[in-house]
């Protein structure tokens, strides 16, 4: 478990250093580079990710705009072509489910490519391999989606039919007429709205897991990532496991078992979250920095910012590893990923 911490540590450190000392190099000069070069398979992998959610948020958009020529601006070739609405709809659900499943897949077929080109017995170069799907896929070409689909696409479509031309045919049109169709239309808006969110969300939550998931077992040296993603064991109508290949067990000693290891140990979720808490500090100290570079007063704090780095270091050393669960494992896992994105934001 101390390696655990000392894992965290460094690459803390390195840019803690980087950041206020001017650094960039390694402590012998050398240029610190990223695990995987431009012609990797880990690059490859995140190179097609990037590239599936850009096509399948192009083809939403070049629906889109073939949906606005067909309807045309008018009340009434909304009416006529209400369907055609409702198919761009249908197409922006059913293209954002799907891109989840690949999304997931995408990782799952990067985590094998890290244990299968990275050397894993390099706990930094397993890290930055894995953050870099992180980054790419997770914050980047997740966010660039959302913000392209979900947020620009459909306020497009809103503005156009909806508080649009819908809503400047009010005055020419017979009321209950148009009270049903401009019903209808923000109905059929919110819902497929609704749907893109929840596919959307599913999957952004799915590759987080996946990569929670993978950082805990490879903190753990278990570096089998088909076992990783095995099917997980749900009970059957007798009360014993089973798999979803149908396998029973007597025993129940994974997390949701009976045993009394089924949430983090409370002591331990406190380290943690006062470990999270003072990255929470070092980031505000980061960001302060970033933005006014000479300031004195940082410089003198920074001192102090590595004293009060070196306490909680030796509080979380002091932790009894045997007496942790594999839920105390991977919420550890957990908030060292959170505190690692906080940390790439003023890296």
């Amino acid at each position: 478990m101390k390696r655990f911490w000392m894992v965290a540590v460094t690459g803390v450190l390195a840019i803690a250093l980087a950041g206020c000392n001017g650094g960039g190099t390694s402590a012998k000069g050398e240029k610190d580079t990223a695990t995987p070069t431009s012609d990797s398979p880990l690059e490859a992998i995140i190179l097609e990710a990037q590239t599936d959610f850009a096509d399948t948020s192009q083809k939403i958009l070049d629906g889109q705009q073939k949906m606005f020529s067909e309807v045309g601006d008018t009340y009434d070739g909304y009416v006529e072509n209400v369907d055609k609405v409702q198919a761009w709809y249908d197409l922006a659900v059913s293209e954002t489910e799907a891109l989840g499943e690949r999304a997931v897949a995408y990782g799952r077929e990067y985590y094998q490519a890290v244990v299968d080109n990275v050397d894993v017995t390099d706990d930094r170069a397993w890290e930055r391999a894995t953050e870099d799907f992180y980054d790419a896929i997770y914050d980047d070409a997740f966010g660039d989606y959302y913000d392209a689909v979900y947020d620009d696409a459909f306020d497009d479509v809103y503005d156009q039919y909806y508080d649009g031309i819908i809503s400047d045919a009010y005055d020419v049109t017979p009321y209950d007429e148009w009270s049903d169709v401009s019903s209808d239309a923000y109905d059929a808006y919110s819902g497929a709205h609704s749907d893109v969110y929840d596919a959307y969300s599913d999957a952004h939550s799915d590759v987080y897991d996946d990569y929670s998931d993978v950082r805990s077992a490879f903190y753990n040296n278990d570096f089998d990532v088909e076992e990783i993603f095995a099917p997980v064991d749900l009970k059957s109508d007798d009360g014993k496991a089973t798999n979803q290949g149908g396998a029973t067990s007597e025993d129940q000693t994974s997390s949701g078992s009976t045993d009394g290891t089924s949430a983090v140990s409370a002591d331990f979720k406190a380290a943690m979250d006062t470990y999270e808490a003072f990255f929470d500090e070092y980031v505000a100290f980061m960001q302060a920095y970033n933005a006014d570079p000479s300031s004195s007063d940082l410089l003198a704090q920074y001192p102090d910012m590595m004293t009060q780095y070196a306490d909680t270091m030796s509080a979380m050393n002091g932790i009894d590893p045997d007496s942790l669960t594999p839920e105390d494992y991977a919420y550890y896992a957990e908030v060292t990923a959170r505190i690692t994105a906080k940390v790439a934001s003023v890296a």
